[in-house]
């Protein structure tokens, strides 16, 4: 039978962990309220994996769209150290670990990603950095996979959870749907600006 000090231990400790709990829902529900807050895209992918980062404890995220012509997936935003090399890059169709994602829409957790056979490697050599473990998530909108996002080295324990895999797919979510308003506004101002253009003409 547990002691008094134990049993205090105990409730001190799921205590602990309701907290943490409630103060992530918190920041989710602030991720999502900002997600719907703008209508411009870049700052819209920017504070998706800011937010991304944050709630994850990850070193570097990153944030890909797939080009609907070549069908490669080019890096939009990409946080942390690596951040400003990241973007410059290109992943062909079916490359790497989120080409993989692409392909099989769901989530994957990889610990050793040096020792998986999908992972894409070139981009840490280009780059001079060590992708240690990380955490890929489609972003789907009407069953299509538009983009994936990454989260790459998790900083307070050896890898991603379970826990950390829901939490992702709550926000590429709300992200999904932000990024396709966002598209879906961006359109319609389009054919309004060109629909009064012809009218003048």
């Amino acid at each position: 039978m547990a002691s008094e000090a134990e049993l205090q231990q105990q409730i001190e400790d799921l205590k602990r962990q309701l907290e943490e709990e409630v103060g992530t829902l918190n920041q989710l529900i602030q991720v999502t309220t900002k997600l719907n807050s703008t209508l411009n895209l870049t700052e819209l992918l920017q504070l998706i994996m800011d937010s991304a980062t944050e709630l994850l404890h990850a070193e570097t995220s990153s944030l890909m769209l797939v080009d609907e012509e070549t069908n490669e997936l080019t890096f939009e935003v990409a946080t942390g150290e690596p951040g400003a090399e990241v973007v410059k890059y290109r992943v062909p169709p079916g490359q790497g670990i989120a080409g993989w994602v692409v392909e099989n829409p769901q989530p994957v957790i990889i610990d050793n990603p040096s020792e998986d056979p999908r992972f894409y490697g070139q981009m840490d050599k280009a780059i001079g950095f060590e992708t240690r473990n990380m955490l890929a998530v489609p972003l789907t909108v009407k069953d299509r996979v538009i983009g994936v996002v990454e989260v790459i080295n998790k900083k307070d324990a050896p890898g991603f959870s379970q826990k950390d895999m829901e939490l992702a797919l709550a926000l590429t979510n709300q992200a999904s749907v932000a990024i396709d308003n966002t598209r879906m506004y961006a359109r319609l101002a389009d054919a309004v600006v060109t629909s009064r253009l012809s009218y003048r003409l």
